[in-house]
């Protein structure tokens, strides 16, 4: 594994250099064992005499220079028959001189001896007619004087010492010849398809999700192919680049389907109080004579109906508000059991109708903790969502507790009811955007969806957590902790 980690970790050019290499290299070690292949089928055809050897004419020489020492008036040209038939002229050509180095008769007419000294010069020796060897041999009389001589040309090759089987000798010089280019251009061919395969498949990936992608399928991934060093960057980039652009996309899809129920939700939230609008001031206009009871009663329910419809365009805008990048924390000292008593007198005075009891009491609170830092308004605005929403749902002659518990570095508030709870199971979907809780839903007032939602982004501004739960006995439990940001922190105001 990791020799091929090292493998697919080198670089194209690299890999290139190194293909090369061992190609050249293969090339050359495969021509020489067709080399010696060849070398090989020659010796055992040389050995078995199925093959005369290179030098075969030149073993010859001996014996017809005896024959020729035997014969009387070898110039006439009358022994030219006799001579011809021992002579393999196959391949081998004869002249016979006389002592002026003029040709008498043979199969070479060519001269190449121009006197009597010349002759003497040539005799026993080797010269070169183009790349054959020509030898003179003398020619005696019966008294033993030199009347002439007789030449012998012929070639030291396989070829021309087999001149009935010249194809086998052409084939394996053929063969030699050209196995070097041949197994270049064979390795080479294999190692490229090999190569070419290599990096095909990360291309091919790449191209398939790239028209996957097109037809918005981000549903997939790429093969972790060991290829080049550069293709596996590539891969590993454009893998980088969906899974982004897949999260990008989700995004925006669910942004898009925020949208959509958001809108839903506005039109669902303003057209019943805006119907009631409707239908009072349809009424006010079809009065024939004044009854100020009805007219008050009236003018009551369309201002609860236009302050629904004012306080949805105002969660809206603190939504907005609170969703946007730049949004921060306003951040200021605060007596935290002032602020806690104020807001339990407040909701106090809107108890007493319902005959609810708020109890606000407090767990290790001093001078020294007392003072923490928080943004006001905000926290203000969460306690106002939940306080109002326990408000809502606890029963006549019902209680509310209140409880805040002061720590180095954290603030926590738990508020209980003793209403009916909440009916779903999943108490986190109740922070969701426009959720509804069913008797909710079909209460009287009606809410908006957003408040909650509104103050778990209010509290995670606070580095803090907000939990809902439904007690044992009947009733919601909320456990809101937040941190206490110190100055400055944040980057916020102080």
């Amino acid at each position: 594994m990791g020799k091929l980690n090292r493998i697919s970790n080198r670089t194209l050019r690299g890999q290139i250099v190194s293909s090369f290499h061992l190609i050249l290299v293969m090339s050359i070690l495969a021509t020489f064992v067709t080399w010696g292949v060849i070398g090989l089928f020659f010796y055992f055809l040389l050995e078995n005499e199925r093959i005369n050897p290179a030098n075969y004419y030149e073993s010859k020489i001996p014996g017809l220079v005896t024959f020729v020492q035997e014969q009387e008036n070898l110039l006439d040209d009358e022994n030219k028959d006799k001579l011809e038939k021992v002579i393999p002229l196959e391949g081998m050509d004869y002249q016979v001189v006389d002592k002026e180095g003029h040709v008498m008769y043979g199969s070479m007419p060519k001269q190449y001896l121009s006197s009597e000294s010349d002759l003497a010069n040539h005799l026993n020796t080797n010269f070169y007619d183009g790349g054959k060897i020509l030898q003179y041999y003398p020619v005696f009389n019966e008294t033993g004087n030199l009347i002439g001589a007789i030449g012998f040309r012929y070639e030291l090759t396989l070829t021309s010492a087999n001149p009935q089987i010249p194809f086998v000798f052409l084939l394996g010089g053929g063969l030699a010849f050209l196995s070097p280019f041949f197994y270049f251009y064979l390795v080479s061919y294999v190692f490229g398809k090999r190569f070419s395969r290599k990096i095909e498949q990360p291309f091919n990936e790449i191209i398939e999700g790239a028209h996957k992608i097109g037809n918005r399928d981000l549903d997939f991934s790429l093969s972790h192919v060991k290829s080049t060093k550069e293709l596996n960057q590539l891969v590993a980039a454009f893998e980088e680049m969906k899974e982004a652009l897949k999260e990008s996309l989700h995004r925006q899809w669910k942004l898009e389907q925020e949208r959509r129920d958001m809108i839903a939700a506005v039109a669902h939230d303003l057209k019943t109080p805006l119907t009631i609008i409707q239908g009072h001031v349809e009424g006010l206009q079809e009065m024939k004579t004044f009854h100020p009871e009805r007219l008050e009663r009236y003018l009551q329910t369309i201002q609860a109906s236009s302050r629904r419809c004012i306080q949805l365009i105002r969660d809206l805008e603190d939504v907005s508000k609170i969703e946007h990048p730049e949004f921060s924390l306003t951040v200021k000292q605060t007596d935290i059991k002032d602020f806690v008593l104020a807001k339990a007198k407040e909701y106090e005075l809107l108890s007493h109708p319902k005959n609810i009891t708020l109890e606000a009491t407090f767990d290790n609170i001093s001078s020294e903790t007392k003072q923490v830092w928080i943004d006001p308004y905000r926290i203000n605005q969460v306690l106002d969502n939940i306080l109002s929403n326990s408000l809502r749902y606890t029963p006549q002659g019902g209680v509310i507790k209140w409880k805040t518990t002061i720590k180095e570095k954290e603030i926590i508030f738990e508020i209980e009811d003793s209403g009916p709870g909440f009916s779903t199971k999943n108490t986190s979907e109740i922070f969701e955007k426009f959720y509804r809780d069913d008797r909710s839903r079909n209460s009287e007032g009606g809410h908006s969806g957003l408040g909650l939602f509104i103050s778990q982004m209010i509290v995670k501004k606070h580095h803090g957590e907000i939990i809902a739960r439904n007690k044992e006995e009947s009733g919601a439990y909320f456990n809101i902790l937040i941190k206490n940001m110190k100055e400055g922190e944040d980057g916020s105001e102080s």
